[in-house]
């Protein structure tokens, strides 16, 4: 497994880049076809923020973030998550050579292309800001939830360029 650790903020000493190295060893335990891991560490005010993404075989692309008060727990918290991941992942294979197919993530709701209903979005209404610190905290890609002031529908992402989009449809 290749390793690449960022550190996004300003440091004299290899100490941290070293523990990365020594807790992501231990990942290879969990699913051996990890090709790349990136490491992106930054500082932001008193929090202390990691983010992980995993290149698997098959084009899998695993992520997990963590952030605290400390960049030692928040590693340790970054490396469980995408632990739990790599299993889950391994597991799905496992079923999945067995089996001949993979198992449903969902309850099918048509009769031609494969969709599947997923009920995940956050069901109290929401301002954009409280928004972003639930999509933050979740670690997904977006989040679905109903706007506090008119109770709509709204979609909110990241962007690639580190800032967050919103869509609200229109009638």
């Amino acid at each position: 497994m290749r390793l690449h650790v960022e550190e996004r903020y300003a440091s004299d000493s290899d100490a941290v880049p070293k523990y990365v190295a020594k807790k992501v060893e231990a990942l290879s335990r969990y699913f051996d076809r990890i090709l790349k891991l990136d490491v992106i560490l930054e500082v932001e005010g008193p929090l202390q923020r990691v983010q992980m993404m995993g290149y698997l075989v098959n084009h899998k692309v695993v992520k997990a973030k963590a952030e605290t008060n400390d960049m030692y727990a928040s590693i340790d918290q970054a490396v469980d998550k995408m632990q739990r991941q790599l299993v889950r992942y391994k597991e799905r294979l496992r079923v999945s050579r067995k089996t001949g197919h993979t198992p449903p993530a969902g309850r099918k709701v048509t009769s031609g292309p494969q969709i599947e209903l997923v009920d995940d979005y956050v069901r109290e209404p929401l301002t954009p800001e409280a928004a972003v610190r639930e999509l933050e905290r979740s670690g997904r890609e977006f989040l679905v939830f109903f706007q506090a002031d008119d109770d709509q529908p709204a979609v909110l992402f990241h962007r690639g360029d580190g800032l967050y989009g919103l869509v609200v449809p229109r009638r």
